[in-house]
């Protein structure tokens, strides 16, 4: 009999996974907010909360973070036996090895998902504009990867520049690689 397969994924993945995830496939996802990669010891928490909440049910556990975004993210996935997304981050499950050479020459590369909670991650670090500023100072521009789902809006891309002082590219996003990053994580 085939295992029920929950996903505990980060809300960066929100739109992206609507698209990507096959129709055929029954899936209970569990959402943990992305601003928690700004508070280490809380996104521990609420996976924990996620892991033991499915643990000893009879499902087949998947994970949908990097294996950067917690230091003990491996450690967490094996100790409940969970599977994990077999990349680094959420830049690396959109775009796969070229991540490498999208990040030359100091950009930063974002998603809308990313863009739109960076209010939520400024909270969580206890940060205001000009700490955003200098943080982002080290970056030459920011690469808008978008794969057209829910774009950002003029205003926000605005609005975020002014926030950060970096000038935007945007960039098309397909998401043939994330469907294989899908693929990969939840056979």
């Amino acid at each position: 009999m085939k295992k029920h397969k929950v996903l505990i994924a980060c809300k960066i993945f929100a739109r992206e996974l609507e698209a990507a995830l096959p129709a055929d496939e029954d899936i209970e996802i569990i959402w943990i907010d992305a601003a928690l990669h700004a508070d280490l010891p809380m996104l521990e928490t609420e996976l924990h909360r996620a892991l033991t909440e499915k643990q000893g049910t009879d499902v087949d556990i998947r994970i949908l973070f990097g294996s950067a975004c917690h230091p003990d993210m491996c450690r967490l996935a094996r100790r409940y036996g969970a599977g994990l997304a077999p990349v680094k981050n959420c830049i690396e499950a959109f775009c796969g090895d070229t991540v490498k050479k999208l990040e030359e020459n100091r950009t930063m590369i974002m998603t809308p998902g990313w863009v739109r909670a960076w209010p939520d991650i400024m909270a969580a670090l206890g940060w205001d504009d000009v700490d955003t500023r200098i943080n982002f100072g080290i970056y030459d521009r920011i690469l808008l990867l978008d794969p057209g789902l829910d774009p950002l809006t003029d205003e926000e891309i605005l609005t975020f520049f002014d926030l950060t002082q970096v000038p935007i590219e945007l960039e098309s996003l397909d998401l043939s690689q994330f469907r294989e990053t899908l693929s990969r994580i939840l056979c």
